[in-house]
């Protein structure tokens, strides 16, 4: 008997049942309403429960405002990246104005407040995120912040 065996690439989630369901679009806005208000209460971690460990951040665009030299791979990485924002800038508030969810994929489009640590100066204007799905978490995440915000960006750590 010639018995043929396929070996499939290794698993990450081989020792759980099931991935995770997919989530529907009122389940992934809720989702992207809960990484902003982490995010404004300065918790990182807690945001970051909801991506996924192989996260692409910043990939590389045309934007010239706050991009970053390299895509950002990796939650730790991701991590590292947020905390050394939150060394300059304090977010304030981030108003959620709209959410379109198109099967994977999500737009948000937001207004941000911060304030810069050391000489007070607060900044407000708008950003639109791109944001990318995979198993019920953030797979891929780009941040767009408009052209009034130059002078509060241009001082991000790359």
């Amino acid at each position: 008997m010639n018995v043929q065996v396929k070996h499939e690439p290794s698993n990450p989630r081989a020792n759980d049942d099931q991935p995770p369901p997919a989530l529907d679009r009122q389940q992934m806005r809720e989702r992207l309403k809960s990484i902003f208000e982490r995010r404004e209460a300065g918790d990182i971690d807690g945001m970051l429960e909801f991506v996924a460990p192989d996260i692409v951040c910043f990939p590389a665009s045309t934007w010239r405002h706050a991009r970053y030299p390299r895509p950002i791979v990796g939650r730790q990485a991701v991590r590292e990246a947020f905390l050394q924002r939150h060394i300059n800038y304090v977010n304030m508030v981030s108003t959620v104005r709209r959410i379109l969810v198109s099967g994977d994929e999500a737009v948000v489009h937001r207004t941000t407040a911060i304030r810069e640590r050391g000489s007070g100066i607060a900044y407000t204007f708008d950003c639109v995120d791109f944001f990318r799905f995979r198993d019920g978490l953030v797979i891929e995440f780009q941040e767009f912040p408009d052209g009034s915000a130059y002078e509060a960006v241009i001082n991000f750590p790359h």
